[in-house]
């Protein structure tokens, strides 16, 4: 019980590791839960040192969360020589897969080779910037046979084509995809007609879709299973994003209205719309309240019931960026610069006062940030709330606003 309240606390960890024997089996498995590889700015941690130095000491077991990072210029099988093959496998236990660069087309023809140990224990999988047909992402994905929850990121300035699909590729299984699906400057809409055929539909509870071609036609074939919906006032394609050409006006020139009509009319089941925001800039009043007006017009489930305005470390005055995320600072700030950064989080609580005429929903403000800043940012949004709602700014919702912490954890 006292190492699970140390699970977020490295250097308490470490000391509990050199307490007594027992101590260390417990807290062991907690330091060595994810593996990160690929760091350009250290050659300690580049591809495959880090995995050759674990597997030395026997922790790879441990490794829960493994990440191939920034490999250069594309992880193949030429990426596995000497003994690094028999070092990945040592991987047994991973549950959540990240690989970048990867290149499918050269691992289709052995994959259980390279990935046999993976296959049965991955339940999410994330590709960023992979390389392959339709067919060969579809079967490698349709390889992972437990396989929950997919993020597909794609390079959005990429003028490459769509490469020559080869039908004859069956995906081995139909992985259950049940948990939530991430699409960041996806343009593949081929991609998603081949998983929708090959797996026969997609049954993904929670999507976030940003930058996304063929956003429609994921929205109807998760019409039966979909709860949860998260999207950007400002994404650069948000010709799919409102409904009948109805243009709104913002700072980015990329936004277009569009005659296709946005419809989550079909979705059922969905209970929560979550959306970015900020008290300044791309997520201010006037979009997110434009954004809302048009979005939930389309909302028809009888279950729905709250929007989460997500706010990032960014978005509070007095957070610092340091070297690593996790490590973000605070410097001091002033009470009247309190003052201000409050009532700056205020201006964006009209937006969701004049949606709310329009339809009733739960309003929950979620700081969505690193550890070391989310007693900070929780404090910022609670005091604002409470202003607010001295003032009666709430009046008429359902419950004054629930503000949470969703801690980001670093993967290093």
């Amino acid at each position: 019980m006292i190492i699970a309240h140390l699970t977020n606390d490295t250097r308490s960890l470490r000391a509990c590791t050199l307490t007594c024997y027992s101590w260390y089996i417990a807290a062991v498995p907690h330091l060595h839960y994810c593996l990160l590889i690929g760091n350009p700015c250290n050659k300690n941690f580049c591809w495959p040192n880090p995995l050759q130095q674990k597997h030395i000491l026997g922790l790879l077991p441990f490794v829960k969360i493994f990440w191939i990072r920034g490999v250069d210029p594309l992880f193949s099988p030429k990426s596995f020589h000497g003994d690094i093959l028999h070092h990945f496998s040592a991987l047994n236990h991973v549950q959540q897969l990240f690989i970048d660069n990867l290149d499918i087309p050269s691992f289709v023809p052995q994959i259980q080779r390279y990935f046999e140990h993976f296959l049965p224990t991955v339940q999410e999988l994330c590709l960023r910037y992979p390389s392959g047909s339709p067919r060969e992402i579809v079967f490698f994905v349709g390889s992972f046979e437990h396989l929950e929850d997919l993020c597909i990121i794609c390079d959005r300035f990429s003028s490459q084509g769509e490469p020559v699909d080869d039908l004859t590729l069956i995906p081995p299984f139909t992985p259950p995809l049940r948990g939530s699906l991430r699409l960041i400057s996806f343009r593949r809409v081929g991609l998603l007609r081949d998983m929708i055929d090959l797996f026969g539909g997609l049954r993904f509870r929670s999507m976030e879709l940003w930058d996304v071609d063929g956003m429609p036609l994921l929205l109807n074939a998760c019409a039966k299973t979909l709860e949860t919906l998260r999207l950007w006032p400002t994404d650069p394609h948000g010709k799919w994003l409102f409904p009948k050409g109805v243009r709104i006006s913002t700072d980015n020139s990329q936004v277009s209205s569009s005659l296709l009509d946005f419809d989550l009319s079909q979705n059922k089941l969905l209970q929560t719309l979550q959306i970015q925001v900020s008290p300044v800039g791309h997520g201010s009043p006037d979009v997110v309240s434009s954004f809302l007006n048009h979005t939930l017009s389309t909302v028809t489930s009888p279950g729905f019931f709250q929007v989460t305005a997500a706010y990032y470390w960014s978005d509070f005055l007095g957070v610092e960026p340091w070297r690593r995320p996790d490590q973000h600072l605070l410097r001091e700030i002033s009470e009247a610069e309190r003052g201000r950064e409050i009532s700056r989080h205020r201006r964006l609580f009209e937006a969701f006062r004049g949606v709310h005429k329009i339809r009733d929903f739960r309003l929950q403000l979620c700081a969505a940030v690193w550890d070391p800043v989310g007693e900070y940012s929780m404090g910022i949004l609670k005091e604002a709330v409470a202003e607010e709602k001295a003032k009666g700014g709430f009046d008429g919702f359902l419950s004054e606003p629930l503000v949470t912490c969703h801690p980001r954890r670093a993967c290093w």
